[in-house]
């Protein structure tokens, strides 16, 4: 289809979800790419302290961001279920309504970061040779939550409509874009960690006008002008049903690893910078099975939207098999030589020792996220979004943080002990999870709701 948009209810099953999953795959390297540049560069350019400033200071702005992630990913749901349908006048009124509810969300959390970064990352018990450069980071970046959020929303409508690679190129442009600047301003003009917020905030404004003019010169079932944004109450509840309990979910996994983020910065500097670097490093190593979810939701909700229920399921069997198998090298990988892994991010030894020993515990989660992230993107592209968010916000709040606490607090404690609450989390939401659609597709509901 013309503008790169795809029926994700035609042709064969796995060749469509293997090409409509990898300019995803790509684009989530990329920005992955893009989220640990500012780490990669303040690593070697920079000393501990401004590693872990930028480290914690992004965190913040990654919670920030999934906060609207929900959301998006509920007009990409909807975009889906009507594209499938060949609803398109319903398609336009849900990009209208979207545009309403994001430009109000991005003067609100711009406003709260600008005033209140510094109570929030006292919060994070951000540690003291870090607070001064974590806060100036934050500020700075709060400008651009405008830019991050719209890029968002403008991928999520174009996914929705089965068009994976134009985001894929956007996030290229902004990524390379980040590094390029990032080396500039960290490097050459030694600005620390304000030059990787500037770098940020460059990139995303650059990446969001180039998205913003590609839907105005396609030739798309819908447009996008400001000047037409409108609030349509009805579309305005979906986005919410749908929305809210993903938000919640996006915004309580982050912030359950940054709770755990206070008990690595008691331990020091060395090991606040590892649990940081290794952030940086799991987006890179779960994207497989983070990309194949989220294609997963989108060919569920076309075909949801169709009606083609079994080629829906088919798909998750699918999408579980091939990103178990890049977990199973990455498990590997990090179980041998952890090391190798962490210093790429920083040469500083004491981040590279605290790192790998957080990895070899940490790890085993990367056998089992192909599971939890396939069967929450299945059941989003569904409509049923409150289990997901209901089923990771236990395993978040009930799980990982007591068992990280329990883990790490015992005596002689190491991020060792810390990493053991991921897996162990990951074990109990994938049964949970099983355990739901095993019963629904028994009583023949599984396919009962429509958003």
């Amino acid at each position: 289809m013309e503008n790169g948009t795809k029926d994700l209810t035609q042709g064969n099953l796995l060749k469509t979800l293997l090409l409509f999953a990898f300019p995803y795959i790509v684009a989530n390297f990329l920005q992955a790419l893009y989220g640990a540049t500012d780490i990669f560069v303040t690593g070697h350019f920079c000393k501990s302290s401004t590693v872990s400033a930028v480290a914690l200071s992004s965190y913040l702005m990654q919670t920030i961001t999934f906060l609207s992630t929900g959301f998006t990913v509920s007009a990409t749901i909807l975009i889906g279920n009507y594209f499938g349908a060949k609803k398109y006048d319903d398609i336009q009124k849900i990009i209208n309504t979207t545009l309403y509810i994001f430009t109000i969300f991005s003067l609100i959390m711009t406003f709260l970061l600008l005033f209140f970064a510094s109570d929030l990352l006292s919060l994070l018990k951000t540690p003291p040779e870090a607070i001064e450069e974590a806060i100036s980071y934050t500020r700075y970046c709060a400008f651009g939550i405008i830019f991050i959020v719209f890029f968002n929303l403008i991928s999520s409508i174009l996914r929705g409509v089965g068009n994976s690679t134009a985001p894929m190129v956007f996030v290229g442009i902004s990524s390379f874009l980040n590094l390029i600047l990032n080396v500039i301003l960290i490097g050459y003009f030694n600005l620390g960690a304000v030059g990787a917020a500037l770098a940020t905030v460059i990139s995303q404004a650059v990446s969001v006008t180039i998205a913003i003019l590609y839907i105005k010169r396609g030739n798309f079932v819908f447009s996008i002008k400001f000047r037409h944004i409108k609030y349509y109450k009805e579309i305005a509840m979906r986005i919410f049903k749908l929305g809210l309990p993903l938000s919640l979910q996006d915004t309580i996994m982050p912030i359950s690893f940054m709770v755990l983020y206070t008990l690595s910065n008691s331990m020091g500097v060395a090991e606040s910078a590892a649990y940081g670097t290794i952030t940086r490093l799991n987006a890179f190593l779960m994207l497989p099975a983070g990309s194949f979810a989220m294609a997963l939701t989108v060919v569920a909700a076309q075909n949801m939207g169709a009606q083609k229920f079994d080629r829906a399921y088919r798909a998750l069997g699918y999408s579980i098999s091939v990103s178990f198998f890049f977990g199973i090298v990455f498990f590997i990988w990090q179980q041998v030589i952890p090391e190798s892994a962490v210093s790429i991010f920083s040469k500083d030894t004491s981040i590279i020792d605290a790192g790998s020993d957080f990895l070899r515990s940490f790890s085993y989660d990367y056998l089992l996220v192909p599971f939890v992230f396939c069967l929450h993107g299945f059941l989003n592209g569904l409509g049923r979004t409150m289990f997901s968010s209901v089923n990771n916000t236990i395993g978040a709040f009930l799980i990982r943080i007591p068992a990280g606490f329990y883990f790490g607090t015992m005596a002689g404690a190491t991020l060792f002990n810390i990493g053991i609450a991921a897996p162990l989390t990951s074990v109990i939401t994938i049964t949970s999870a099983g355990i739901y659609i095993l019963a629904l597709k028994k009583k023949n509901k599984l396919f009962s709701t429509m958003p």
